[in-house]
C-alpha cells in the first residue's frame, strides 16, 4: 500500500517497474473504479520534447478501440511526473502462461495468434506500430481472451533517439532484424514478432537463445531458427510454414499484411486435425535470465489481492535492448536516427504546459471523453475565427466549383482507393471474386502504392486459380483429353477424372505431380497455378480419405465383434464374416489391423 496519488487515482500497490516506468494497481476515489496506473520515468517527465511526443502518442493511442488491445481511461501530470491510466485486465501475461501452464494444443495457439493480429489489424490500418510484441506485453483473461498490452510506448522512446539508458529500445529474442539493426519499422515488424511469440508458444523458448544480447544479435542476423515442427511435433504443415514466412529476414518474403494473416490463420482452425503437439527437445524451458537494472521486477503475488495483475508479469522475458552507444556500435546495432518522426510542436494542453511559477496547481488529468470535447471544442473556435477569411474566398470557390462541376459531365468521376477496396473486399467475402475482376485491375493500376494493394494481388492470383480450375473441369466433362494444355496440366486433368471413381489412385497421381514437379513456387504461369490446385485437390483427398476410412473402421469394427460375440453358437455365420472382412480389406493398407483381426478369428474356428 502507498499514500501517493495520480490525478483522481490513490496508488494501493506497485505492479512492477522497468526502464519505461512503473506500473501500480490504483483506484479512483470518485467512483471506485480500478485501473493500472504507469508513471513514465523522471528523466522523461523534465524532458520538454519527449513531453510533447507523450502527449502526441496518447491522442494516437486514445483512437485504438479494439476488444483485443488494453483499453486507455486518461493521462495526465503530477508533481512533475507523467502517467496514464489503462484497463486493469484480470488475468496474467503470456510469458507466465508459457512457464507454468504450457499451451498443449496447437489451435490454442492459432486463436491466441488470431486476437493478437486481429487487434495489429486495426493499428496497422490506423498507421500504428506496437515495436514490442513480446509474451509480457500479451495478457489472457480469466475468460481465455488476449488483451494487448503497451501500444505505443516503445515508439514513445525509441522514435526519438533517447532511452533510459541513452540506446535503443526493444527485445532482443522476439525483435525484428531490421528494427535490431536501425533499418526501419514497418508493420512488418510487428509480424515477425508474432511469428517469434507463436514459435515461443510451441517451443516454449524464442527462435533465437542466447546467453548476451550481443549473441542472440549475432544468431538473428546470420543464423536460421531451428524448424518449429522439429521442436513441436503433430503440428499442422501450414502452421510450420506460415511461422517460417513470419521468422523471414527479409520482410519482403512475410506475409504482408496482418489483415492476410488474419485470413491464414483463420483458414487453419478450419482444419481437421484437433491433436495436441509434443515437444521433441532434450530442454526446452524458456530461458529466463534477470532482468538487467530497470526492467520490470515482479512482486510476489498477494494472497488477499482478488485478481492477478498481468500488466507487470515479466516471467520469461528477453532482455530489453538498452545499450549505451558504445555498447551498440559494438553489437552491430544502429540506434534509430534522433531526426526521424520527429514531430512538429504540439497544442498546449494540460501537459505540454508546463506550471508557471506560483501556480498552486499540481495536478493535471484528462480523461478520453474530456480530451475527445476538448478537440472538438478547438477546433470550433479555429473554425470560427477563420470564418472571414472562408468568405473573402467565396468568390474563388464558385468559380472553381463550376469549374469541377463541368469536368465532372464532361468525364466520367472514378472511385477513391478506399471505395473501391471496400467494393473489393465486400465482394471478397461473399466469394464473388469474378463479380470484381476489373474493380482489382483498376485498384491494382491506380494505388499501386496502396498498402492494400498486395492483399488485391493475393485476390486477383485466387480468381486466376479459379477461372483455371473451372477450365479443367469443363475440360474433364467434356472428355476433350487436354488437348493444348502443357503435359503437366494433363497428368493433373487425368487424376481429376479418376477423382469420382478412384480417389486412391488420383491421390497418388496428384503426389507424383507434386513430387516431380513441385513445389509450385518453382515455376510459373499457368504451371505454378496447376501445381497450387493440385496441392489443395491432395489436401482435399486426403482429408476425404481420412474420414472415409475412419467411417468404414467404425461399421467393420461393429461386425468382427458381432462374429466374436456368436463364434462359439453360431460358428459358420462368424466365418462367413470373417473371410468377408479379409476379402474387404485384403488390399486395403488402412485396413491391416482388422485383417489381423479377422484372421486371429478364423484360426480360433479352427481350433475349436
Amino acid at each position: 500500500m502507498t499514500d501517493k496519488k495520480m490525478g483522481p487515482y490513490r496508488l494501493e500497490t506497485t505492479i512492477g517497474s522497468g526502464g519505461m516506468g512503473t506500473v501500480y494497481r490504483g483506484i479512483d476515489e470518485r467512483t471506485g473504479d480500478k485501473a493500472a496506473i504507469k508513471v513514465l520515468p523522471t528523466g522523461m517527465s523534465n524532458n520538454e520534447g519527449l513531453r510533447e511526443r507523450f502527449q502526441r502518442e496518447i491522442e494516437t493511442l486514445l483512437q485504438l478501440r479494439h476488444p483485443n488491445i488494453v483499453r486507455l481511461f486518461g493521462f495526465g501530470e503530477q508533481d512533475g511526473e507523467l502517467f496514464y491510466a489503462m484497463e486493469l485486465v484480470d488475468g496474467r501475461s503470456l510469458a507466465e502462461v508459457i512457464v507454468k501452464t504450457p499451451i498443449k494444443s496447437w489451435r490454442t495457439v492459432v486463436r491466441y495468434s488470431l486476437e493478437i493480429a486481429s487487434g495489429l489489424r486495426q493499428a496497422h490500418d490506423m498507421g500504428i506500430v506496437h515495436r514490442d510484441i513480446k509474451p509480457a506485453n500479451v495478457l489472457i483473461t480469466r475468460h481465455d481472451k488476449v488483451k494487448i498490452l503497451d501500444f505505443g510506448i516503445a515508439r514513445l522512446f525509441g522514435a526519438t533517439g533517447v532511452t533510459m539508458a541513452g540506446g535503443i529500445v526493444g527485445t532482443a529474442d522476439y525483435m525484428a532484424p531490421e528494427q535490431a539493426f536501425g533499418e526501419g519499422v514497418t508493420p512488418k515488424a510487428d509480424l515477425y514478432s508474432l511469428g517469434a511469440l507463436m514459435y515461443a508458444m510451441l517451443s516454449r523458448q524464442p527462435p533465437f537463445r542466447g546467453s548476451t544480447i550481443a549473441e542472440i544479435l549475432d544468431k538473428l542476423r546470420y543464423s536460421e531458427p531451428i524448424p518449429i515442427d522439429r521442436l513441436a511435433t503433430n503440428i499442422p504443415n501450414d502452421l510450420a510454414q506460415l511461422i517460417t514466412q513470419l521468422l523471414e529476414k527479409n520482410p519482403d518474403n512475410r506475409v504482408p499484411t496482418a489483415r492476410a494473416l488474419c485470413r491464414r490463420l483463420e483458414a487453419l482452425l478450419e482444419l481437421p486435425e484437433d491433436t495436441d503437439f509434443d515437444l521433441n527437445l532434450a530442454d526446452h524451458s524458456t530461458r529466463a535470465p534477470v532482468a538487467p537494472g530497470g526492467e520490470y521486477q515482479l512482486k510476489d503475488r498477494v494472497d488477499d489481492l482478488p485478481t492477478i495483475d498481468p500488466q507487470a508479469r515479466e516471467l520469461a522475458e528477453a532482455p530489453t535492448m538498452q545499450y549505451t552507444s558504445d555498447a551498440a556500435a559494438s553489437s552491430g546495432v544502429a540506434p534509430p536516427s534522433p531526426g526521424s518522426d520527429t514531430p512538429s510542436r504540439a497544442s498546449d494542453t494540460i501537459i505540454t504546459q508546463r506550471r508557471a511559477e506560483g501556480d498552486g496547481s499540481n495536478t493535471r488529468f484528462t480523461t478520453v471523453a474530456e480530451q475527445r470535447q476538448r478537440k472538438s471544442e478547438e477546433d470550433s473556435r479555429r473554425e470560427r475565427s477563420n470564418a472571414w477569411l472562408n468568405y473573402l474566398q467565396i468568390g474563388g470557390l464558385i468559380v472553381a466549383l463550376g469549374v469541377i462541376v463541368g469536368i465532372m459531365f464532361i468525364a466520367p468521376r472514378k472511385p477513391d482507393a478506399d471505395a473501391l477496396f471496400s467494393t473489393i473486399e465486400n465482394s471478397a467475402e461473399e466469394g464473388d471474386l469474378a463479380g470484381v475482376a476489373t474493380q482489382m485491375d483498376d485498384f491494382l493500376e491506380r494505388f499501386p502504392e496502396d498498402q492494400r494493394a498486395e492483399y488485391v494481388v493475393q485476390l486477383r492470383e485466387e480468381l486466376n486459380l479459379r477461372r483455371q480450375e473451372n477450365r479443367y473441369r469443363l475440360a474433364a466433362n467434356l472428355g476433350r483429353g487436354g488437348q493444348g494444355l502443357h503435359p503437366i496440366e494433363q497428368i493433373y486433368l487425368d487424376a481429376m477424372k479418376l477423382n469420382d471413381y478412384d480417389p486412391m489412385a488420383a491421390r497418388d497421381k496428384l503426389q507424383g505431380i507434386l513430387l516431380a514437379f513441385g513445389p509450385a513456387d518453382s515455376q510459373q504461369g499457368d504451371i505454378a497455378r496447376c501445381l497450387v490446385l493440385a496441392e489443395r485437390r491432395l489436401k482435399q483427398l486426403n482429408n476425404s480419405l481420412l474420414h472415409q476410412s475412419k467411417q468404414q473402421t467404425a461399421t467393420i469394427q461393429q461386425r468382427l465383434e458381432y462374429a466374436n460375440s456368436i463364434a462359439t453358437d453360431k460358428p459358420d455365420e462368424a466365418r462367413r464374416i470373417y473371410v468377408g472382412v479379409i476379402q474387404l480389406l485384403k488390399e486395403q493398407a488402412w485396413g491391416s489391423n482388422l485383417v489381423d483381426e479377422a484372421k486371429r478369428g478364423l484360426n480360433a474356428l479352427d481350433n475349436q
